[in-house]
């Protein structure tokens, strides 16, 4: 499914420059809606902040004072990660920003040889579980199991360390933050009007200048949107820097929550502080891009568009090869080695006699720990699945049909967990259910996890009903309504039917992202809610690297099996093949 986002659309500015404005009466129901959203979204950060400045473990007297801030504050390891999480997120990000553009102008304004492969792929490659691809570049740049290193040692070169910053920004880079890119940009270059580049062109300017000088100013609002969405999953990773960060010593913020929240006994207060120093680092680049969105007006589309692609001329097989290279990078080859890492008796060992086995699959299939993670990922990603099609739907129907008052607030809401990184939110709903009593039965249960996998869920799903709303002619309600027929029987029969095919797509992209969360559920799986993904980390935690790639393998299994149905339903829904 291709669909054109715009994660940051909210903002008072922006509300008024369109001119919507608030009519019609305040609805009982949607004051309900937006006090549970509330509740859900910021009711949890609020706790956390509080718990931040209290000097009692939880279930005492509180006692309030800022000796929490002073002493974690005061911790050298504390500014090391916060460092380390700020210079490995701009890394990663200005590197695939500069891929991802790249990619997304060739795909979509280019006649590059099977450009729908190519952006085909790069949905593939998001839905990839990043743990699994982790492992499948440990077995290739492992310092002393890393195949690469094996083939580059007799040159006298060597070794690669994965164990490294750039080690991570590698993993990183191809395991996310490169195809995120080219799925946000790719649909705003096809909509990009080509007469702009013509103009370009006829009064001699180069590919680059043009690119340059036309291309990249008319593309920065839709360039800004995608490189402060993807920074705020940067800033939030750490299942990646935990596997590859603590062999090396680095920590970044989402580490320290992990390894506080999971000390024993546990230390809240610090993870609480660390956790509020992550957000008060988002805020600012959420503030800017809200601004920068609101005040700049900018078309892409108009009723004369040209849709000609340019031609690359002699470079259009060179520049086929990179694509095709960067494309197996991201997709073929560490799904590879990871296949193969779950045949091994020693992972990443080809030179031992007899390397191959059975037994990894065999124990893991036998495991208690398989049966109940799979029954927990099940539920959880059906669970999620439904809540999109329920919620998340009626929301959408709520914010662009409805005239009630109180639909941009809601619109906010929506939007708002986007910019909460996971962990964050984990802790946050750790603390909630901990320091509520009659909230403390919940802990420990799937419900929570569906709960945490929707919100991350939330934005992504209703922006993709929302937009296909907008796309439906008013005549269609109008005449149902006419007729006698009441708002919900028009919705019910008119509407959502219409909808089907974006819904469906929205489920199974809903089931597919709770299939392999990890960030957003660590800090609340146990032993009885623990999902595959949370069971995966644990074991790579541990090194055990063979069974950790027999249950990377069966993640992949359901969520590339899920996601690659959505993407094949939205390529047909829009005629394409």
């Amino acid at each position: 499914m291709i669909v054109a986002v715009n994660i940051g659309s909210w903002s008072p500015t922006r509300l008024r420059r369109t001119g919507l404005r608030e009519e019609g009466r305040w609805s009982t129901g949607l004051l309900v809606i937006l006090g549970l959203l509330g509740l859900l979204v910021v009711g949890p950060i609020v706790i956390m902040f509080l718990l931040s400045f209290q000097t009692q473990a939880i279930g005492q007297e509180a006692v309030w004072g800022a000796e929490n801030w002073v002493e974690v504050l005061s911790r050298p390891r504390v500014w090391e990660a916060t460092w380390s999480t700020v210079s490995l997120a701009l890394v990663r990000q200005f590197l695939a920003m500069a891929l991802g553009i790249w990619l997304a102008w060739l795909i979509a304004r280019t006649d590059l040889p099977l450009g729908r492969v190519f952006e085909f792929a790069c949905w593939v490659a998001v839905f990839l579980p990043t743990l699994t691809i982790t492992l499948g570049w440990i077995m290739v740049f492992s310092p002393t199991t890393g195949i690469f290193n094996d083939w580059i040692e007799p040159l006298g070169l060597g070794p690669v360390d994965i164990y490294s910053f750039w080690g991570i920004v590698w993993v990183s880079l191809f395991a996310g933050s490169l195809p995120i890119k080219v799925m946000l940009l790719t649909p705003a270059f096809r909509n990009m009007d080509a007469a702009l580049e013509e103009a370009s062109t006829t009064a001699g300017g180069s590919t680059f200048k043009t690119f340059r000088h036309i291309i990249i100013p008319i593309m920065a609002p839709a360039i800004l949107v995608a490189f402060i969405f993807s920074m705020i999953r940067s800033l939030e990773s750490f299942e990646v820097e935990l596997i590859l960060g603590l062999p090396a010593g680095i920590n970044v913020l989402g580490t320290l929550i992990y390894r506080y929240a999971n000390a024993a006994p546990p230390d809240f207060s610090s993870a609480s502080v660390v956790g509020v120093l992550m957000l008060a680092m988002l805020i600012p680049l959420v503030i800017w891009q809200q601004r920068y969105t609101g005040r700049r007006s900018y078309t892409t589309v108009t009723g004369r568009m040209s849709a000609r692609r340019r031609e690359l001329g002699r470079w259009k097989w060179p520049i086929f090869g990179v694509v095709s290279f960067i494309t197996l990078l991201m997709t073929v080859f560490p799904v590879v080695m990871v296949v193969l890492g779950t045949f091994m008796r020693r992972f990443g060992r080809f030179g031992i006699p007899d390397p191959w086995t059975m037994e990894n699959w065999e124990e893991v299939l036998g495991s208690r720990q398989l049966t109940d993670g799979l029954g927990n990922t099940i539920f959880l990603a059906v669970a999620t699945a439904v809540v999109a099609i329920l919620v998340f739907t009626t929301l959408a129907y709520l914010i662009v049909n409805t005239r009630l008052r109180g639909r941009s607030l809601l619109d906010f809401f929506v939007w708002l967990p986007s910019m909460l990184p996971g962990v964050v939110v984990g802790l946050a709903y750790v603390i909630l259910f901990l320091a509520v009593p009659f909230l403390r039965p919940m802990y420990g249960t799937v419900a929570i996890l569906v709960i945490i996998t929707s919100l991350a869920t939330i934005t992504l799903s209703t922006q993709m009903v929302k937009s296909n709303l907008r796309q439906l002619g008013q005549e269609l309600e109008e005449g149902s309504r006419s007729a006698g027929a009441t708002w919900l029987t028009t919705a019910r029969r008119i509407v959502f039917p219409l909808l089907a095919p974006t819904i469906a797509v929205t489920a199974i992209l809903a089931f597919s992202s709770a299939a392999r969360a990890t960030g957003n559920v660590a800090l609340l799986s146990t032993p009885t809610n623990r999902p595959l993904s949370v069971y995966q980390l644990n074991l790579m935690v541990e090194h055990r690297m063979e069974e950790a790639s027999v249950i990377g393998v069966i993640i992949l299994t359901i969520t590339v099996g899920v996601g690659l149905f959505a993407i094949v339903g939205g390529f047909r829904a829009r005629g394409e093949t």
